[in-house]
C-alpha cells in the first residue's frame, strides 16, 4: 500500500487541488468519472473499491486505515485495518490517547482504568470504541482539502472547552455593560418623546388661542362671536389639527432617525471595545493552554513515534490565533485562490443551517456551534457570514418583553435598530478569534443612478474587513443577505430557516459579497480612508462616481467592459453611442441579455414611449461569440438611462424533451446601467421595426432551439430585391415568419412577401421586398409533435435593409391614427443612422390653415371622447411669451392618456420641447418653442388599457412665434 507523510501544518492544507490521476490505476481522471478527493487523492468510479477484496464502495460505505494516517487506500468495513487485539494493552500507543478522551455517554468498566496489570483489550472495548468513534466523526466531518487533520480531536476539543469557559465569563460581564447601555437608550427615547409631546401641546394651545382670539375680536353680537357656532372657525380648527398631526409625524420620524443613528454609533463603539476585549482574552489564554495541550499530546500520543512532532504542531496551530495584525494592503491572492467554488463549503453551509434552526443562549454558544468543525479562519468567517445571511434578521418578530439571556435576546439590537449586520459580524468574529474591522464610506445603493453626485450625508455605508491568511478581505453581510419569501402571509413566519420539504420560503444569498476582490468591491463601495480601499492606487470620490454602475450579476458571470466606459456617456451629434460587453467564450451560449431605455428626467422617468414608438426600438442589441453589443440612437435631445440585464439560462428556458412543455420566462437581474446624454441632435432618428423585443440575429435561436444559421450569422442583412435565409435545425419544428415595416401598420399586409419551407432538417426563408426600406423579420417556432394548443415561442429575428427594388409593389399606407410611426431608418453594419425626411412639394405649405393633409382644430375623435378645451378655444395661437413658452389645457376623463408632438414648418421635429402633465380631470401641455417660426402641435389621446400606438389625433394647434425684435425691424422698414 502506498503511503504519504502527513502535512506539517495547516498551512500545507491550502495548496492547489489534488492531482488529476487515479491513485489506484495512475490514469487521468476526468470530472464525470471522478470520486473524491478522499485522503487527498482521487479515484475513478470503477476504481473506488476495497483494495483487499475488490468490493465496489461509495462515499457513504468506504473506510480508511484507522492505524496509519499515511495510508491513502480505501477499504470495506470487513477489511478496514483496526487496532489488533494481539500485542496491545491499555499502555499501547494510540490506546493511551483514546483512554483520555471524553466519554460518549457510555458506562465504563473500572477494570479498564485499574492500577494493576493492564488487561488485554482491543479497539471494540467499550471505552476505546467511543473515543475512536469521536475521532473518526471529527476527521470525516468534511472531506474538502481544507479540513484534513491528523491530531487527536478530543484533546483539541478539551482545550477549546476551557477557552469557551473563559469566553462565557467575559460575555456575562459584557452583557451587563450592554444592558446598561440599552436601558440608557430606552430612557433617552422616553425623555425625547415626552419633551417633544410637551412642545407640540404647547404649540397647539398657542395656535388654537390665536385662532380663537381672531374670531372673538370680530364685531357683531355675542352669537356671532361664539367660535363654536362659526363654520369657518370649525373648518380652520380642523385644518390646524391636520397640520399639527403632520408636523408631529415628521418630528417623530426625524427624532427616531436621529436617535437611531446616535444609538448605532454608540453600540458600534461598545461592540468594538468588547470585540477587542474578547480577542485579548483569547490571545492571553492561548499561550498557557498551548503548553497544556502539548504536554497532553506528548503524554498520550508518544513523541518518540514517527510523525508525532508534526501532529503536535498541527494540533497547536488549530488553536493558535494570529498575533500580528497587518496594516491594510492589497491582498496577495485573488478570491478564486482562497476557494474556487462555493460548493467546497456545501457541508459546512448545511451545518450552519442546522445551527440557525436551533436556539442558543449566548454568543459563545452560538459561535461554538458554528465553528465546531472549522479548522481555518476561512471556514470560521464563512460560517458566520452564512448564519447572518440565512437568519432573516429584518423580519424576525421579537417580544417587547424579551429577556436578554434568551436566544432572541442576543439579537435585540437588531430589533431596536441599535445594532446592524456589520456590528453583529464583527462581534461574532471576535468570539471566533478572527480579526475584523469596520470600514465607513459610500456605496451605489438603492436610489443611486449613474451620474449622481454623492454628498457627505448621502449614500453612506459601512461594511467589514476580515483577516484571512494575512490579508484583509471585504465582507458585506447586508448586501449578501437576499431573502426571497414565497409565502406572503405575515403571520406564518414562525421559522426563518430553510427546512427540508418546506416550500413556503426560499432563500437566496449573494456569494459575491463574501471576501470580494478589492478591485471589484470598489465599483460599488468607496472607503473614506484610502488605505481601506486596498488598491495599488486608491481612487477619489469623483473617480468612484464616474465608474460604470455594476451589480453582482456582472461579476458572477465574469463580464467585462470592452472599453473603459464612464458612468455617463455622451452621444454623437446623430444621437448614437455603443456599449460592448465582453462575455466568457465558454458561457456565450449560457447567458441571455436584455435592456431597458428610459428617460432620466423626473417628468418622464416612467415613460417608455416616444412619439408613439417604444424607446426600446431605438436600441439595437446583437450577440457575438464572446460579446454583446448595445447600439443606442436616441430619438430626441435629452438624458436617458440604459439598464442592461443578464441571466444564466436554465433548462426550462430552452425547448425540452417534452414537446408540450412551455418555455419558462427569464428572471433577469440588472448587471450594469449607464446614463446617456444627448445635448444636441441633428437630423431625425427613426425607431427600428416593431418586432419582438430583445436581441437581433440568430444567436437566440441557437441557445433556445438548437437552430444554427447556415447563411446569415449576423443580425443585420443588407440586400436588394430579395433574400434567402437558411437555418439548420436539430429536431423537427413548425415555424411562423412575420415581416415588419414601420409604414405598414398591419403586418398581415406583408405576409404574401415572405414564405418558408423545411427540407431535410433545413429551414429556408424567402423574402421578396415590395419597396425600399428597413424591415424586421420575426421567426417563431414550436416542436412539430406538440399539441395544437401549444403556442409558438419567438426564436429569432433579423434586421434587413433593402436598398433597391426592381419592381416596387404598392402597399397601403397606415391610417392617420398611426402617423406617429415615421419613415424607415437606414442602417449600416447593425447601427442606426439619422435620416432627414423631405416632405413632398405639395405639403410644403406654411399656411396655418392646414398641416399636411390634417386640418387644424378638433378632429372627430375629440368629440367622441368627450374632450373640451380649457385655455385655447381657437386652434390658432399667436400669443406666445418672449421666451417662446405657451401652455394648453384640455379637460378629459381619467380613463384617457395623452401625448403630444411638435413640428416646425416645413419639416422639423421638436417633440422634446413638449411636456405633458396630468392633473385632476385635465391634461396640461407645456410648449417651449426653440426659435421663431410656424409650429403645429399635435395632441394624441387613447384609453389606458389600450396600446399607445392606438392613440389617435384629437386636436391640432397652429402656433405662430415671433419675437418683439423682429416686429420692430418690420416697422422700421
Amino acid at each position: 500500500m502506498s503511503t504519504a507523510p502527513a502535512p506539517r501544518s495547516l498551512k500545507q492544507l491550502f495548496t492547489p487541488p489534488v492531482g488529476d490521476r487515479c491513485v489506484r490505476c495512475s490514469q487521468r481522471v476526468y470530472q464525470v468519472e471522478k470520486v473524491g478527493p478522499v485522503n487527498e487523492v482521487v479515484f475513478h468510479k470503477q476504481c473506488f473499491k476495497c483494495c483487499e477484496c475488490g468490493h465496489h464502495l461509495s462515499l457513504k460505505t468506504y473506510f480508511t486505515n484507522q492505524t496509519d494516517f499515511g495510508d491513502k487506500e480505501i477499504y470495506c468495513q470487513t477489511h478496514c485495518p483496526r487496532v489488533s487485539t494481539h500485542g496491545y494493552d491499555a499502555r499501547a500507543f494510540g490506546i493511551r490517547s483514546a483512554m483520555s478522551a471524553p466519554n460518549k455517554g457510555v458506562q465504563h468498566n473500572d477494570l479498564i482504568r485499574g492500577t494493576g496489570e493492564a488487561p488485554r483489550i482491543d479497539s471494540d472495548a467499550m471505552h476505546i470504541r467511543g473515543a475512536l468513534s469521536a475521532q473518526n466523526d471529527y476527521r470525516r466531518k468534511y472531506i474538502t482539502k481544507y479540513d484534513k487533520h491528523h491530531f487527536p480531536a478530543f484533546l483539541v476539543n478539551k482545550t477549546k472547552e476551557k477557552l469557551y469557559q473563559y469566553q462565557e465569563e467575559l460575555e456575562k460581564q459584557q452583557r451587563e455593560e450592554e444592558d446598561r447601555l440599552m436601558k440608557a437608550f430606552h430612557e433617552e427615547r422616553r425623555l425625547e418623546a415626552e419633551n417633544m409631546e410637551k412642545e407640540l401641546n404647547e404649540e397647539w394651545e398657542v395656535q388654537l388661542k390665536e385662532l380663537t382670539s381672531k374670531f372673538d375680536s370680530k364685531p357683531g353680537d355675542k352669537k356671532d362671536k361664539d367660535p363654536k357656532s362659526t363654520e369657518r372657525y370649525e373648518r380652520e380648527v380642523a385644518d390646524l389639527k391636520k397640520t399639527m398631526t403632520m408636523k408631529t409625524m415628521r418630528k417623530k420620524q426625524a427624532m427616531s432617525v436621529k436617535l437611531q443613528t446616535k444609538n448605532q454609533s454608540e453600540t458600534s463603539t461598545l461592540v468594538k471595545k468588547h470585540s477587542q476585549q474578547m480577542l485579548d482574552l483569547l490571545h492571553a489564554k492561548q499561550e498557557e493552554l498551548k503548553k497544556e495541550l502539548e504536554d497532553e499530546l506528548r503524554a498520550n500520543g508518544g513523541i518518540e513515534s514517527d510523525g508525532s512532532q508534526e501532529i503536535i504542531e498541527e494540533a497547536i496551530t488549530a488553536i493558535t490565533l494570529p498575533t500580528e495584525i497587518p496594516d491594510p494592503h492589497p491582498p496577495k491572492l485573488r478570491k478564486r485562490d482562497l476557494y474556487h467554488d462555493p460548493s467546497v463549503f456545501k457541508e459546512l453551509d448545511e451545518d450552519v443551517f442546522q445551527v440557525a434552526e436551533g436556539e442558543q443562549g449566548s454568543f459563545t454558544e452560538l459561535v461554538k456551534q458554528l465553528t465546531a468543525h472549522c479548522l481555518s479562519d476561512l471556514q470560521k468567517a464563512r460560517a458566520i457570514f452564512r448564519w447572518i445571511t440565512v437568519k432573516d434578521l429584518n423580519v424576525m418578530e421579537f417580544d417587547e418583553t424579551i429577556q436578554q439571556d434568551t436566544p432572541m435576546g442576543l439579537l435585540r439590537g437588531i430589533k431596536f435598530g441599535t445594532e446592524t449586520y456589520h456590528t453583529l459580524f464583527m462581534r461574532l468574529c471576535s468570539y471566533a478569534g478572527l480579526a475584523c474591522q469596520e470600514v465607513k464610506g459610500h456605496s451605489k445603493s438603492v436610489g443611486y443612478e449613474p451620474g449622481m453626485k454623492i454628498r457627505e450625508d448621502t449614500f453612506q455605508n459601512t461594511w467589514n474587513v476580515v483577516l484571512i491568511l494575512g490579508d484583509w478581505w471585504p465582507v458585506q453581510c447586508n448586501w449578501g443577505a437576499r431573502h426571497l419569501v414565497l409565502n406572503k402571509d405575515p403571520k406564518d413566519r414562525t421559522s426563518h430557516q430553510p427546512r427540508t420539504g418546506d416550500n413556503s420560503i426560499r432563500y437566496q444569498y449573494d456569494e459575491h459579497y463574501f471576501l470580494t476582490d478589492p478591485d471589484e468591491f470598489i465599483q460599488e463601495f468607496w472607503a473614506k480612508e484610502p488605505d481601506w480601499q486596498m488598491l495599488e492606487r486608491p481612487i477619489t470620490l469623483e473617480e468612484f462616481e464616474s465608474l460604470p454602475f455594476v451589480r453582482s450579476v456582472y461579476f458572477h458571470n465574469s463580464l467585462e467592459m470592452a472599453e473603459q466606459y464612464k458612468a455617463v456617456l455622451n452621444t454623437s451629434s446623430k444621437g448614437g453611442t455603443d456599449i460592448r460587453v465582453n462575455v466568457p467564450e465558454d458561457d456565450s451560449d449560457d447567458l441571455v441579455f436584455h435592456y431597458q431605455l428610459r428617460f432620466a428626467d423626473r417628468e418622464r422617468r416612467n415613460d417608455v414611449d416616444f412619439a408613439g414608438a417604444k424607446l426600446e426600438r431605438f436600441v439595437f442589441q446583437t450577440v457575438g461569440d464572446s460579446w454583446v453589443l448595445f447600439s443606442v440612437h436616441v430619438p430626441a435631445a435629452a438624458s436617458y438611462f440604459l439598464e442592461i440585464f443578464c441571466s444564466r439560462i436554465q433548462e426550462g428556458n430552452k425547448i425540452g424533451e417534452d414537446p408540450n412543455a412551455s418555455m419558462q420566462p427569464f428572471k433577469l437581474k440588472c448587471a450594469t446601467k449607464f446614463k446617456i446624454v444627448c445635448e444636441e441632435l441633428s437630423g431625425k432618428m427613426h425607431p427600428l421595426p416593431s418586432c419582438a423585443s430583445g436581441e437581433w440575429g440568430p444567436s437566440k435561436g441557437r441557445r433556445h432551439f438548437d437552430l444554427v444559421a447556415v447563411t446569415h450569422p449576423a443580425g443585420v442583412i443588407n440586400v436588394t430585391d430579395q433574400v434567402e435565409i437558411r437555418i439548420q435545425m436539430k429536431r423537427p419544428l413548425l415555424f411562423l415568419c412575420k415581416l415588419r415595416h414601420n409604414e405598414v401598420e398591419e403586418s398581415a399586409r406583408l405576409d404574401k412577401f415572405v414564405s418558408h419551407e423545411v427540407n431535410r432538417g433545413t429551414l429556408t426563408i424567402r423574402v421578396t421586398f415590395p419597396f425600399v426600406g428597413q424591415y424586421g423579420l420575426d421567426v417563431y417556432a414550436r416542436p412539430e409533435d406538440a399539441s395544437n394548443v401549444h403556442t409558438m415561442a419567438h426564436a429569432l429575428k433579423y434586421l434587413i435593409n433593402c436598398t433597391a427594388v426592381t419592381n416596387p409593389v404598392d402597399v397601403p399606407s397606415p391610417s392617420l391614427s398611426s402617423s406617429s410611426s415615421s419613415s424607415p431608418p437606414s442602417s449600416v453594419a447593425g447601427t442606426l443612422t439619422s435620416q432627414t425626411r423631405t416632405l413632398p412639394q405639395n405639403q410644403r405649405k406654411s399656411s396655418l390653415a392646414t398641416t399636411g393633409s390634417i386640418s387644424i382644430g378638433p378632429t372627430a375623435a375629440f368629440n367622441e371622447l368627450g374632450l373640451k378645451t380649457i385655455t385655447h378655444k381657437e386652434p390658432v395661437i399667436d400669443k406666445v411669451d418672449k421666451g417662446g413658452n405657451v401652455s394648453v389645457e384640455i379637460a378629459s376623463a381619467d380613463s384617457l392618456v395623452f401625448t403630444a408632438q411638435l413640428f416646425r414648418d416645413p419639416d422639423e421635429e421638436w417633440h422634446s420641447k413638449v411636456t405633458t402633465k396630468k392633473g385632476s380631470k385635465k391634461y396640461k401641455f407645456s410648449v417651449a418653442l426653440p426659435k421663431e417660426g410656424q409650429y403645429r402641435l399635435l395632441i394624441f389621446a387613447g384609453k389606458k388599457d389600450e396600446p399607445q400606438n392606438k392613440a389617435v389625433i384629437v386636436y391640432v394647434y397652429a402656433i405662430r412665434y415671433e419675437t418683439g425684435d423682429d416686429s420692430k425691424k418690420k416697422k422700421g422698414k
